[in-house]
C-alpha cells in the first residue's frame, strides 16, 4: 500500500499517490532537460569563448598570473606570503627569488 497525499490532516480520502507525483515530476524534468539539450546543440558555437551565446573571457596566461601573484607577495613582504608562494609554485623560477627573500626576512 503506497503513501497518499491528503487534503487535510484529518481526511482519509487520498487525492493522489505520492509516487505518482514523483513519476510526473521526473517526466517533466526529463522533457525540460531534453529541450535544454536540444537548444544547446542547435546553437552554432564558432569557438569555445562563445559557449551558449555568452561571450567568455579567454583564460589568463599562466606565466602572467604567477608573475602577478609574485608581485603581490613582494608588496606584502611577509614570511607567510613567501611561504605560500613557494608551496604553490615550488618549481617556478620565481620560487628561488621567493626563497632568497624568505631567508632575508627570517634573519
Amino acid at each position: 500500500m503506497g503513501r497518499y497525499a491528503f487534503t487535510r490532516y484529518d481526511s482519509h480520502k487520498p487525492i493522489v499517490k505520492i509516487g505518482d507525483i514523483f513519476v510526473a515530476m521526473r517526466g517533466l524534468l526529463k522533457s525540460v532537460g531534453l529541450a535544454i539539450l536540444a537548444m544547446g546543440l542547435s546553437t552554432s558555437l564558432p569557438s569555445a569563448t562563445n559557449a551558449g551565446g555568452v561571450q567568455m573571457q579567454k583564460p589568463p596566461d599562466p606565466e602572467t598570473a604567477v608573475r602577478s601573484e609574485f608581485e603581490r607577495v613582494k608588496a606584502k613582504n611577509t614570511v607567510e606570503a613567501y611561504e605560500r608562494f613557494i608551496r604553490r609554485h615550488p618549481d617556478h623560477a620565481l620560487a628561488d627569488e621567493a626563497r632568497k627573500a624568505l631567508l632575508r626576512l627570517k634573519q
